[in-house]
């Protein structure tokens, strides 16, 4: 008997999604990378904290705070919105079923906007 590489089985195709089952997973991709965003951001926060605040000036002035936490927040951003860490994407694959069983009930949760966070 010859099997042929070429002539493999092909996979089942999914079913087509709805464009509200479309929509509804566009807005869990969103959610999970903003919820990877605070998480990291989180991190960051806590790293800081223990260690020690140093400057090249000595005392650490309420200006470099804040930029150095406006700094984390957009580190924190870029490395949800690259997926490094993957937490976002294990949350995505852990809601995705729940998502396409109810599309509608997910549309009606209102995402953050830009300087919501």
């Amino acid at each position: 008997m010859d099997i042929d590489p070429t002539k493999a089985a092909a996979p089942a195709a999914k079913p087509a999604l709805t464009t509200e089952q479309t929509e509804a997973l566009k807005r869990l991709h969103v959610a999970a990378q903003q919820f990877e965003a605070v998480f990291v951001n989180m991190l960051f926060k806590q790293m800081r904290s223990a260690a020690p605040e140093t400057s090249i000036t000595g005392k650490v002035s309420n200006a470099e705070k804040t930029f150095s936490d406006m700094l984390d927040e957009k580190r924190s951003e870029n490395i949800a919105q690259t997926g490094s860490f993957g937490i976002g994407k294990i949350l995505e694959d852990q809601l995705k079923a729940q998502v396409l069983a109810n599309p509608s009930q997910s549309a009606k949760a209102r995402l953050p906007r830009e300087g919501d966070l």
